[in-house]
């Protein structure tokens, strides 16, 4: 009997296990050092992501270089390719078609250097034509054929002088029409133009031309003589 009695009052006396509630069942311990590492490299992304924007703004974009224009070469090729070409033919009906197909190139090439009076000495020094076997009666006959054309001129006896008109007279009037009405100078003489005005394209025009031209735009009522003999004239708006 005191044996079970003692074992009675031994489980009288063991401490009542608490209830547990179901609100912390499962219920884990929210972990602080995890939140601020992931907060902190938040931070840090966003602040990246600044900066790489900041830098794509300042970054201009290089513009594209301007291409340069090459002067083309003739149709036929250079001497290797056409050597033909650069010898003047024996028969004189091939001579004709020979310079008519060099005298095309020749109007390539004046309008590409700006050139408007071509002399015989800087014929036979350019290239192509200094390849030409007898460059001073190439350059005789390849003017000609411009002469016949009406687009060019000898501008002495001994045909060392070639005027080249790669644009006609009438057309340099209308630009320089066009120029002066653009820029408000609406007097003018051949003399300033060439002086005054070296930056245009026409002022490198000869002085007889451009007398020519300011006739040209008086006869088409673009302007009105103001001294024919010094060839001004005042644009007419």
């Amino acid at each position: 009997m005191e044996v079970k009695e003692r074992r009675k009052e031994k489980e009288r006396q063991k401490p009542t296990p608490k209830p547990t509630s179901d609100a912390s069942v499962g219920k884990e311990t929210p972990k602080t050092d995890t939140l601020v590492d992931v907060t902190e490299t938040e931070a840090e992304e966003d602040s990246q992501t600044q900066e790489l924007e900041s830098i794509q703004t300042e970054i201009v974009p290089e513009s594209a270089p301007s291409q340069v224009l090459e002067l083309p070469a003739p149709q036929w090729g250079n001497v290797n390719q056409a050597e033909w070409m650069y010898h003047i033919p024996p028969a004189e009906k091939d001579i004709e078609m020979w310079a008519e197909e060099w005298s095309d190139y020749l109007m390539i090439w004046t309008e590409f250097k700006s050139i408007h009076v071509l002399s015989v000495s800087t014929f036979v020094k350019e290239k192509p034509f200094s390849d030409i076997l007898g460059k001073v009666d190439a350059f005789r006959f390849i003017g000609e054929s411009l002469v016949k054309k009406d687009v060019g001129e000898w501008l002495d006896e001994k045909k060392r002088q070639l005027r080249v008109y790669w644009r006609p007279l009438e057309e340099w009037g209308d630009i320089i029409y066009r120029w002066a009405i653009k820029t408000g100078k609406l007097r003018l003489d051949v003399q300033s133009i060439v002086v005054q005005e070296s930056g245009q394209d026409f002022s490198k025009l000869p002085e007889r031309d451009l007398h020519r031209i300011m006739q040209i735009m008086v006869d088409k009522g673009l302007a009105k003589w103001v001294d024919s003999k010094k060839g001004a004239i005042l644009a007419v708006v």
